[in-house]
């Protein structure tokens, strides 16, 4: 099934805060063993800020740096998910 990048980021932005942390807490283990997969292999370019691993941390950066719409970041409320 190939759906386009664009639709699946609406339907993110749909979601309730909650949920997509839900997401994240999927994604980020897949995220991480692609990225480790990928120095395995020697298509990560190794931990000097390029390949995979440069792009797995820009991409928690961005989402980091990026406030919800409600004002709720998404560390506070995968911290309050977790209580």
């Amino acid at each position: 099934m190939n759906v386009p990048l664009n639709e699946i980021e609406a339907m993110v932005d749909a979601l309730p805060p909650a949920d997509q942390v839900r997401l994240l807490r999927i994604l980020v283990p897949k995220l991480a063993e692609a990225v480790l997969a990928a120095e395995a292999n020697g298509n990560g370019h190794g931990t000097n800020g390029t390949g995979a691993w440069h792009e797995f941390r820009r991409v928690g950066e961005r989402l980091a740096a990026t406030p919800s719409p409600d004002g709720v970041s998404v560390t506070q409320t995968l911290f309050d998910t977790r209580r």
